[in-house]
């Protein structure tokens, strides 16, 4: 019966930024020094949520993909974005990936 069933709180969290088309993408980068920079690593994409996986693709290049289980995300305070983390399939290691979206003007 689905009367108790229990709900993902974040799935209405992922269907806010699924099939969003990206302005660029920054991926954090820790210095040796102890400095933390940003750096572009794409532009002109989408995000998707396919097969349980957060895909973020520039051009036809996947830039990160992960499972949401083991992925944490949040959107950024302006709207305009929204910041993944977790263990980046592409490159394997752990990840912070920003994805800016591009405006529409409704």
């Amino acid at each position: 019966m689905g009367l108790f069933k229990k709900k993902n709180k974040n799935e209405q969290l992922l269907k806010t930024f699924d099939g969003r088309e990206v302005k660029y993408v920054t991926k954090r980068v820790e210095r040796n020094d102890g400095t933390i920079n940003y750096d572009i690593i794409g532009k002109a994409g989408r995000i998707a949520v396919v097969d349980d996986n957060i895909r973020i693709i520039c051009g036809v290049i996947d830039v990160f993909v992960c499972p949401v289980n083991d992925s944490k995300y949040y959107l950024l305070m302006s709207g305009d974005g929204v910041t993944v983390e977790g263990q980046n399939s592409v490159t394997g290691r752990y990840d912070v990936v920003t994805a800016y979206y591009t405006y529409y003007r409704k």
